[in-house]
């Protein structure tokens, strides 16, 4: 933790006021530093009262995704940094990138806003600004290529949980990748592999989580799909904290994939979406496959009956 975070944490600590020479004597720094430290987290937003003869107190946090104000909602360890941005291109092309010098599983890039957010398909995720959480995780799990596909439930189990854990509401997962709240796409989610010929090198997962995005920043295109925590709850979240409980899932279901395998996720994830005996159409690259789902096989893919016919679709747009 570098200074200026163990600063604020001595502000938060108190109640009242912390003088300038307790924090010097317990960092070993001057009293000209703490106050040049102050200063920086006043120019990231932070409100802080100064008063002569009492020191400073912490009055207000910026809504800000902060690497240090997410730490603080990580129940575990599985995290092991997270690389702030402001603005990017893609969250997902950073954390490709950093994956390639070498940087361990657990290395999270998060931005405020994204210039060419991207979801499947080469499709445009729509990034406005402080709203929302766009999120990429790397992993490295010890798989053959073939078995990676059913990692992408990880992400959407992690965020159906963690919108029920913090609104309450209920969420209907659609294959492959989204969530939805009554009806409309809050959440959709990215998988990016570099394999070799017989192992996976790495895994990224990019998450787009629509958090306090109003209806009128929503981008015309989308205003009759999209929706967020705020437009179904109309209350506004601290998204620090929602991106460190949404961690905390996901790290809670990769554990359970690493230790009971992709069938046992597949199982989870076609439990919560409820999607056997299902009607549903699927288009694939314009090809259009109408029928009941039978489930999801251990591989990730849907299982759809065309007529009597059980189709393996490894991909595609599911319409209800």
């Amino acid at each position: 933790m570098d200074r200026t975070s163990e600063i604020l944490g001595f502000l938060r600590d108190t109640n009242s006021y912390i003088s300038g020479d307790a924090i010097s004597v317990k960092l070993g720094i001057s009293r000209t530093a703490v106050w040049k430290y102050i200063n920086q987290l006043e120019k990231k937003g932070y409100g802080i009262s100064k008063l002569k003869g009492k020191g400073y107190s912490l009055v207000s946090i910026p809504d800000r995704l902060f690497p240090w104000e997410i730490n603080r909602h990580l129940y575990h360890s599985f995290v092991k940094e997270i690389i702030y941005k402001d603005t990017v291109d893609s969250t997902n092309a950073y954390a490709f990138k950093t994956a390639l010098t070498g940087k361990p599983e657990g290395t999270c890039v998060v931005a405020e806003s994204q210039s060419g957010g991207k979801g499947r398909l080469n499709r445009v995720w729509f990034s406005p600004a402080y709203k929302n959480i766009y999120l990429s995780v790397v992993l490295r799990p010890p798989l053959h290529p073939s078995r990676v596909y059913p990692i992408t439930f990880l992400s959407s189990l992690a965020v159906s949980d963690t919108i029920k854990d913090i609104t309450g509401l209920s969420t209907t997962l659609k294959w492959p990748n989204d969530v939805l709240i009554n009806g409309k796409k809050v959440c959709g989610t990215l998988l990016e592999i570099s394999t070799e010929a017989d192992m996976v090198k790495f895994v990224i997962i990019g998450i787009g989580f629509n958090i306090n995005m109003n209806a009128q920043e929503t981008d015309e295109s989308i205003k009759d799909k999209a929706t967020s925590l705020y437009m179904e709850t109309y209350k506004t979240y601290n998204r620090a904290y929602v991106c460190g409980v949404l961690l905390s899932f996901l790290e809670k279901y990769y554990a359970i994939f690493l230790e009971k395998g992709e069938r046992e996720i597949c199982n989870i994830w076609e439990g919560k979406a409820q999607i056997k005996g299902k009607y549903i159409e699927i288009n694939q690259t314009g090809e259009v496959f109408k029928g009941i789902s039978e489930g999801i096989d251990p591989s990730g893919a849907m299982l759809l009956n065309v007529d009597g016919e059980v189709k393996k679709i490894i991909a595609g747009d599911v319409f209800f």
